[in-house]
């Protein structure tokens, strides 16, 4: 650790999107924020009518701040697709027997280890036409599912009782073709990552999806904190079995006592059973072969609905483990609430999160020295500026705090 220690790379980058028209690029030598133009918000034209306008504006504002920290490298990534046309997507509704268009927007933080591929491709950083967005879309338009009490004489392979079970299900399949895809290109390298998106239907409805140790929280009104994703760790009883079920073991709390996570993309050397080939995107293996949801370290994730009630919800926070290993929820929550409270912006708080984090930093428990990623994701209500929200969030906190009456 000393060597670590002497070099500090504290640079961060802070991304703040606040969809406003003007660009605002601010870099010293510690932090670089960057205020990108949106397109949306210009005058329509002959080639731009209103009602495509209006399609382009980006539903949630939201700030990234990410930190390489002490290590050697960073092998962080994160996914912002707000509102995004591309993901439009034609989704056939078997519980109103018809199909309709689905508006998603999808905020993503991947942890990856043994290299930055995994988590760079999935997050779709370098191509935002690949990555697991181009399956999360590919699930929603091509699903085979049904209606249990539906009279849709659709041939499909599973029904379903409610429609939230259905896109969780949904979900899990864009995790495993995002799988299937990687092992296209990673298959022997050990590379893999983490997996936390937060996934807005219609602005209404949002479905957490989680594979690994990163995390999703939820802020509410009167001081609530809701918790939206678990920790995969191989200890785990359920995990536990599903590894040694498939004929792996966990040392040291960690599977083959070297991976310290029990779910992951990639990994690919605890994956040896499950088929990749091209049938069925590989989710319907032989006899012989291990489905990729009962692999050592398997890719599905846990998924966890929640309807929005834009009166009483906040704002998400997003973020790595190297975040979690400093912050519990409760107080992570608090921190932002606190500097909320003073009239500081996201961007001036992920940075003092950021800042406070390395400060924390260990080397007796080795706290504090991992890469640093995460969002923050205002729930603002159609039609909400951002200067609305601070707003509403400064009068809320004080009341709350008994500042004012």
């Amino acid at each position: 650790m000393g060597q670590l220690l002497s070099h500090p790379l504290t640079e961060k980058t802070i991304i703040y999107n606040q969809y406003q028209p003007s660009t605002n690029v601010n870099e010293n030598h510690s932090l670089h924020i960057h205020r990108p133009h949106f397109p949306g918000r210009q005058e329509p034209t002959s080639k731009v009518n209103a009602k495509e306008q209006v399609q382009r504006i980006p539903r949630f504002f939201n700030c990234v701040g990410s930190m390489q920290g002490y290590r050697l490298t960073q092998e962080d990534a994160h996914l912002v697709a707000n509102f995004d046309r591309n993901l439009v997507v034609n989704f056939h509704n078997p519980f109103a027997e018809k199909s309709e268009h689905l508006h998603i927007s999808l905020f993503g933080v991947f942890d990856g280890h043994g290299g930055d591929e995994c988590s760079k491709f999935v997050s779709g950083q370098n191509d935002a036409s690949q990555g697991v967005r181009k399956w999360i879309k590919f699930s929603f338009e091509n699903h085979q599912y049904g209606a249990i009490h539906s009279s849709d004489d659709r041939v499909v392979k599973r029904k379903f009782r409610t429609l939230d079970g259905l896109i969780c299900q949904l979900l899990k399949d864009a995790f495993i073709y995002q799988d299937r895809e990687l092992y296209s290109h990673f298959a022997n390298s050990s590379c893999g990552s983490t997996g936390v998106i937060a996934i807005i239907v219609n602005n209404s409805m949002l479905y957490v999806a989680n594979t690994g140790d990163s995390r999703c929280i939820l802020s509410s009104k009167n001081k609530g904190v809701k918790t939206l994703s678990f920790d995969h760790k191989p200890q785990h009883i359920g995990e536990l079995v599903r590894i040694n079920d498939d004929g792996g073991t966990v040392s040291l709390g960690r599977v083959g006592g070297v991976l310290a996570l029990s779910r992951a993309f990639g990994d690919f050397q605890f994956k040896k059973g499950v088929s990749y080939t091209n049938h069925a995107h590989g989710m319907t293996p032989s006899r012989h072969q291990t489905p990729p949801q009962e692999a050592q370290v398997t890719v599905e994730p846990d998924v966890i609905p929640h309807k929005i009630n834009f009166e009483k919800d906040e704002f998400l926070v997003l973020a790595c483990d190297g975040v979690w290993d400093v912050y519990s929820n409760k107080n992570l929550v608090q921190f932002i609430k606190y500097h909320l409270t003073l009239g500081l912006k996201l961007d001036d708080i992920v940075t003092k999160l950021l800042d406070h984090g390395i400060g924390s930093a260990d080397s007796n428990t080795g706290v504090g020295f991992d890469n640093m990623t995460i969002i923050i994701v205002a729930l603002n209500k159609p039609g909400e500026t951002l200067v609305s929200w601070y707003s509403k969030m400064k009068t809320r906190l004080e009341r709350e705090r008994g500042l004012v009456s």
